[in-house]
């Protein structure tokens, strides 16, 4: 599973993805990324590598600068039944994983904007 935050902050902000309020980082069941699309933004990608019970929770994406700061949260639960969230006309599903985008923006006046969208994993049969 895929969850993509793109952020448009100036000045660039610090990324970070938290799962249930604790930061993550790469390692055997996250790979993070992100790179700068233009000046003012920035593509941030968490892969969930793992999709068992233990990466149920709450993710957020969370960008800081000195001019604020804003978050993006997605909630990764299990359904039996394909559950269509929120973000439909942004959301892939195909080969068990769901990738969502979720959106946050930084002004220049420190004004934030937070879209929250759900995530579910669907369990095959």
């Amino acid at each position: 599973m895929d969850l993509e935050c793109h952020i448009e902050a100036y000045p660039p902000p610090a990324i970070r993805w938290l799962k249930d309020s604790v930061q993550l980082s790469s390692n055997q069941h996250y790979q993070l990324s992100q790179f700068a699309t233009a000046d003012e933004f920035t593509d941030s990608t968490l892969r969930v590598i793992t999709a068992e019970k233990r990466q149920y929770g709450e993710y957020i994406c969370q960008a800081t600068n000195k001019l604020g700061e804003a978050e993006g949260r997605v909630e990764f639960t299990e359904s039996v039944i394909p559950v269509c969230p929120p973000a439909c006309g942004q959301a892939r599903y195909g080969g068990g994983a769901t990738a969502i985008s979720v959106s946050s923006v930084l002004m220049a006046v420190a004004t934030v904007l937070t879209m929250v969208a759900i995530a579910q994993y669907v369990k095959r049969a």
